[in-house]
């Protein structure tokens, strides 16, 4: 066991599932005696066993700790920021065999608890991930959806590259299996998403549009049917995540944007597919990042929603020890995003981030 207090002054136990005295299940949560101060009248300790974390109740012991075999990025967060100094005190050395020795981290940082995803919400994610391939193999046959992209300004190439599907109607009467599941996924593109142990999907409803509208056109003609499972511009799965590569490829230095065209975008201008992340609605979650990374460039949407969205995240990377920079689209009529700024005026709409990130560009 050891016992760590992060940057924000929070101590955490940090244990081994081997410590737990006689727990037990009980739903979402386990139950057991507190090993810390030592309870054998009442399990007082009460850990979620989806993320690790846990409470003692008894009110003179009231400790925080985390499970490191349930939630080991986090754990080698914490026990590494205590080996470079960064926390103000420890106790005993937190030992583990040879083969199940955590790997490093940068930064200690709690985790968001995520309630688990319901049954229809696994069964819905298991039915996309086993027509994936399916999906990839359609963008590259339906003229819909690349004409949708060339309205985008996005190379089909760059698209089918960055893993991006497209589900015909179809394509559903043959998957018998699951097309009650993915009825509301049709006529969507479809982006894969990542988190550090898992993988979502976010689509994009082309439901109404027809060649030659943009997005704002297009977002009008969904708001007519509102309430329609077609026309809600975007859907995600849970656990959803970030449209980016796998974590553990993720350069040093990042761009993190909103959207997932944005993403998009940034690729066809030549930025490296590494370095750049969508957060496509999912929140900076700053203990997902990985150990190489230690800097982030903040290039949200230009509008205020944008602006402060951009600061608040910058605050709080830069009190988890990570360097952050914001690089905002320009005040001017060319568009808020991007993409838009992209499809309007080509290079000269993301010129701005180029000159900003010299180092990350490639072409």
């Amino acid at each position: 066991m050891a016992s760590v207090i992060t940057r924000q002054g929070k101590r955490v136990e940090v244990i081994s599932q081997n410590d737990l005295r006689s727990p037990v299940n009980q739903g979402t949560y386990v139950r057991a005696y507190c090993h810390i101060h030592g309870s054998d009248h009442q399990r007082s300790l009460s850990i979620r066993r989806s993320s690790g974390w846990g409470h003692c109740f008894n009110a003179a012991c009231d400790a925080v700790v985390l499970v490191a075999e349930w939630n080991p990025s986090v754990a080698a967060r914490l026990l590494h920021g205590q080996e470079q100094d960064v926390v103000a005190s420890h106790v005993a050395t937190f030992s583990w065999p040879q083969q199940q020795r955590l790997p490093l981290a940068l930064q200690p940082m709690l985790l968001h608890v995520v309630e688990p995803p319901l049954p229809w919400q696994q069964d819905e994610l298991h039915g996309l991930a086993r027509v994936e391939r399916q999906m990839t193999k359609a963008l590259l046959r339906s003229q819909r959806a690349q004409a949708y992209l060339a309205g985008r300004g996005i190379p089909l190439s760059f698209a089918h590259d960055a893993g991006v599907g497209y589900l015909p109607p179809v394509m559903l009467s043959h998957v018998p299996a699951h097309q009650s599941l993915l009825q509301r996924w049709a006529a969507r593109m479809v982006f894969p998403l990542a988190t550090p142990t898992e993988q979502g999907y976010i689509g994009r409803s082309l439901w109404g549009w027809q060649p030659g509208m943009d997005e704002n056109m297009h977002k009008a003609v969904l708001e007519r049917y509102e309430g329609k499972s077609a026309a809600r511009r975007w859907m995600k799965t849970k656990p959803a995540g970030w449209f980016s590569v796998p974590f553990e490829q993720l350069a040093p230095r990042l761009i993190l944007v909103e959207g997932a065209f944005d993403r998009l975008t940034l690729l066809a201008a030549g930025f490296d597919r590494r370095e750049v992340v969508a957060l496509v609605g999912t929140a900076l979650q700053i203990e997902w990042l990985p150990p190489q990374v230690h800097s982030v460039v903040l290039a949200l949407d230009g509008d205020q929603g944008g602006q402060e969205a951009a600061r608040r995240m910058a605050d709080q990377l830069r009190q988890e020890g990570f360097a952050a920079e914001i690089c905002l689209p320009s005040a001017d009529s060319w568009g808020k995003d991007w993409n838009e700024r992209w499809r309007r005026i080509g290079r000269e709409g993301i010129q701005p981030l180029r000159a900003f990130c010299p180092a990350l560009r490639t072409a």
